[in-house]
């Protein structure tokens, strides 16, 4: 049995909660489905200023970025198990 190291699963479900909103966002614009785009945190979500390059960088949790993680979560644990 492969073990999978903890920063390439950290990246796998960073890029897959990223995946998920991208999948949500593209979801609500083409089929209306618009509960996978709701904000989940209050005001604006996390703001970040002075963020290495950028002057500015907001993050926003939506149920397709939750659903995205879990999806890619589902998928690093098949793999470790299989």
């Amino acid at each position: 049995m492969k073990k999978l190291s903890v920063s390439f699963v950290i990246l796998m479900l960073v890029f897959g909660a990223l995946g998920g909103a991208i999948a949500g966002s593209l979801l609500s614009r083409v089929f209306g489905l618009d509960f996978l785009v709701y904000e989940l945190l209050p005001g604006r979500g996390i703001q970040i200023n002075d963020f290495y390059i950028l002057k500015n960088l907001e993050l926003q949790l939506t149920p397709g970025a939750i659903l995205g993680f879990a999806f890619v979560g589902w998928l690093l644990y098949r793999k470790e198990k299989g």
